[in-house]
């Protein structure tokens, strides 16, 4: 069905079709569409019991598609996401974002082609590359693992298959965290050993004329630490009477932005610097009140980390903030010759909950925390901040403050570069690559975040403690299965199609690497394991 180029491109535009924005009903609907897609397979009209649908939560599921040989006990994880991020920037073409040879072939035309940066307009005019929503990211991936699957079925491949698609990889992944726990469950069930977890996020290219394809031995890890600053209110007319939250957050933010203390080096590759995602204050309405509550959201990528040693370096930095901030405040309160309203100290949220619940008691915490989980439209960084924003509210002793938490998601770093099969592949597929005369290169770490994440974990010493304890909708709205993910040891891989601009209007998909070179270069790693 699927064992060519051109069938496979036509799957390709299928799927892209079935369009899967986050948080829309069509990523709610691709789960079904894709179990039906399946079934339309000999081996599963045979066993249709081998595909499953897992609750992710807000109507969308996870899919798993087992391809189980009679007597074999090595498996293979195939693991991608079906959804997408939106779609406003394309305009007047919108309509066309989900058909991507009629997307392509309008983009050829003079009036959109001249509006298209240079590099993007050189490769549509190269015709080797479909633009559209999800080509790249990640819906080639997809097709592959279906075509994977439909080949193992056909010629009774001696090892096991697991298609594992999921959604909300591109805000929280719910989809995959949900799979994790049904993925233990398979494999006691069955009675499996996961030699592999391979992923099929795209290559991404490092550069405007680079057109190398990488693989990528393990992938960079995300934590989000977060900030509610809790002044003084006053008037307008009064301002030192008062300290605003703004005049504090100002001095956090300062001292985390591009702050190499976070910066991490491995295998020699290196993060990027932290930057600020967020930063607001939290009045609702305009009034001559000013400002005594804000919130800051940052962003710190992972090599090594864990959450307790980033939640130590960012009380570090924290601490350093506000005693240039005490300090700037002292000095203009004796230049006014006031009293101020004393120092800003720096606190835990886990502290401030301890202090919470001494103060009002366990039910009355737990009855406010409720209040906020309530609103709907709120997602989970804004209900985290709100949380503390409420506790702090009933705890005004402790102001001024900067209470310290962490927001979601959280995605930890896994690597298996060093790992026997991982080196054997790798040669394997940059050998196989040769005979397309294409160059394959190694990258340790995958830097577009992807769901290898919450698989072959590590923590000895359960430092991610210190994630569960300052994350305020941990267990009510959000959780992460490390149990589960510890249980799931083997080594991870990511190889996948070359494409461009992922995220952006010009995403667009390599033909020749993805609908020629990929299958075979998947097929030989799958075959070499058997």
């Amino acid at each position: 069905m699927w064992n060519t180029p051109e069938k496979l491109r036509a799957l390709l535009c299928e799927i892209v079709s079935w369009e899967s924005r986050t948080l829309t009903k069509g990523e709610n609907e691709f789960a079904y569409k894709l179990k039906e897609k399946l079934l339309t397979l000999p081996y599963y009209k045979k066993h249709p019991e081998f595909i499953e649908l897992h609750d992710a939560g807000l109507g969308r599921n996870a899919v798993t598609a087992l391809y189980k040989h009679p007597t074999a006990t090595e498996t293979v994880v195939l693991i991608s996401h079906f959804d997408t991020v939106h779609t406003e920037e394309y305009g007047e073409l919108e309509p066309l974002a989900f058909y991507p040879e009629e997307l392509t072939k309008k983009l050829m035309e003079p009036k959109y082609k001249k509006d298209l940066p240079e590099a993007a307009r050189i490769d549509l005019e190269s015709g080797n590359y479909l633009f559209g929503r999800g080509t790249m990211d990640m819906k080639m991936g997809l097709a592959l693992h279906m075509q994977l699957v439909e080949k193992a079925s056909f010629e009774q491949w001696p090892i096991n298959l697991i298609l594992t698609a999921v959604p909300d990889e591109e805000v929280n992944s719910a989809g995959m965290r949900a799979a994790v726990v049904e993925l233990v469950r398979i494999r006691e069930q069955h009675g499996l050993t996961y030699k592999l977890f391979l992923n099929s996020e795209p290559s991404f290219s490092q550069g405007p004329s680079d057109t190398n394809e990488y693989i990528y031995s393990g992938t960079i890890g995300k934590i989000m630490p977060a900030a509610l600053f809790y002044g003084k209110e006053t008037h307008v007319g009064e301002p030192l009477k008062g300290m605003t939250a703004n005049f504090i957050a100002s001095y956090m933010t300062q001292h985390m932005e591009w702050n190499p203390l976070f910066r991490e080096t491995d295998l020699g590759e290196s993060t990027p610097l932290p930057v600020s995602l967020q930063l607001k204050d939290l009045k609702m309405e305009y009034s001559t009140q000013t400002p005594y509550r804000a919130a800051a959201l940052y962003n710190v990528f992972l090599l090594k980390r864990t959450a307790a040693e980033v939640m130590t370096i960012f009380e570090q930095v924290a601490s350093q903030a506000m005693a240039a901030c005490n300090e700037q405040y002292q000095q203009i309160c004796t230049r006014e010759k006031v009293q101020g309203v004393g120092d800003v100290k720096v606190l835990r949220y886990e502290a401030l909950l301890e202090h919470a619940t001494h103060k009002l008691g366990a039910e009355e915490v737990h009855a406010i925390k409720q209040q906020v989980l309530q609103h709907s439209e709120w997602d989970d960084r804004e209900k985290s901040i709100r949380i503390v924003d409420q506790l702090m509210i009933r705890c005004q002793e402790l102001a001024p403050a900067t209470v310290l938490l962490y927001a979601p998601p959280y995605y930890p770093a896994i690597n298996s570069s060093n790992h026997p099969l991982v080196i054997q592949s790798i040669e394997l597929m940059k050998k196989t690559a040769q005979t397309f005369d294409v160059e394959v290169e190694q990258i340790h770490y995958f830097n577009g975040i992807c769901d290898l994440s919450y698989v072959n974990y590590t923590d000895n010493s359960n430092e991610w403690l210190a994630f569960e304890r300052n994350t305020p909708v941990w267990g009510d709205t959000y959780s992460i299965p490390f149990k589960e993910m510890t249980a799931l040891q083997g080594p991870v891989l990511n190889v996948g199609p070359f494409g461009k601009d992922a995220h952006q209007k010009t995403e667009r998909l390599h033909v020749d690497s993805a609908f020629k070179e990929m299958p075979m270069m998947i097929d030989t790693l799958i075959k070499s394991l058997f």
